[in-house]
């Protein structure tokens, strides 16, 4: 884990118990429990760019997001990154590897500042053992995961390029919709790798819908200006005419 700093003291204490608490994982622990874990989590500030874990590294942590993205991606040999997702606040990695003793699975690089907070393998899995509620969680996680990755296998197989910008870009805003505009912290380079399109098709595209203010392109960002548009999209599968 290069470039991983602990957190201001402010994370720590109560505010580990409040993020256990609001986290789906450990929302039905007990109090004791809590206290337990909280006393061994450790919080951890990751720069925007810093390589959270490699494939291949050894699995000892669970990692749970509180502030920030964070890229999935596994390297090819041409040094195209295949980008498996982008995940932020409240969500888990690392989870695989932590349950099976085994090496990392991919690559997670932090693309926005993060915070986050860490949990060694021996502390978790005795928890795991006495609290059947987090053994199931831990397989819904993982189903969903698969289910992603099912859906993202079917997307490149049967859609067209319009549809699957569409159902990536809403799908990587799921949770902020509290105004019209959702933002989406992505490049174009890596959104053209999670729907298997060059950058160049990808922008082409996006800048079709910046003409029909349904998008605004920004450095880093995509901000989605009609949901709804991009709804049609990708139900009827159209090439965004």
């Amino acid at each position: 884990m290069t470039g991983l700093k602990d957190t201001p003291p402010y994370f720590r204490d109560a505010d580990r118990r409040t993020l256990l608490q609001n986290n789906y994982l450990f929302s039905k622990l007990s109090p004791k429990q809590i206290d337990r874990l909280a006393a061994c989590i450790v919080g951890k500030s990751v720069l925007r760019g810093t390589s959270i874990c490699a494939k291949g590294d050894p699995g000892s942590s669970l990692f749970v997001i509180c502030r920030g993205t964070v890229k999935i991606s596994v390297p090819s040999a041409d040094g195209h990154d295949a980008v498996f997702n982008l995940i932020g606040k409240g969500d888990v990695f690392g989870e695989i590897a932590l349950l099976d003793g085994r090496p990392r699975t991919a690559d997670v690089v932090a693309i926005t500042d993060c915070e986050l907070f860490v949990i060694e393998r021996r502390d978790f899995l005795p928890l795991v053992r006495e609290e059947p509620e987090i053994a199931l969680k831990m397989i819904e996680i993982l189903c969903a995961k698969l289910r992603r990755t099912t859906e993202q296998a079917e997307n490149l197989m049967f859609l067209h390029l319009p549809g699957r910008l569409a159902k990536a870009l809403l799908r990587l805003s799921d949770g902020d919709g509290r105004s019209c505009e959702r933002k989406v912290a992505v490049t174009q380079k890596d959104l053209g790798n999670i729907i298997g399109m060059s950058r160049e098709s990808t922008n082409r595209q996006l800048r079709i819908w910046e003409e029909q203010e349904w998008v605004r392109l920004e450095r880093g960002w995509i901000v989605i200006l009609s949901p709804k548009a991009l709804e049609r999209i990708a139900e009827s599968d159209t090439e965004g005419a």
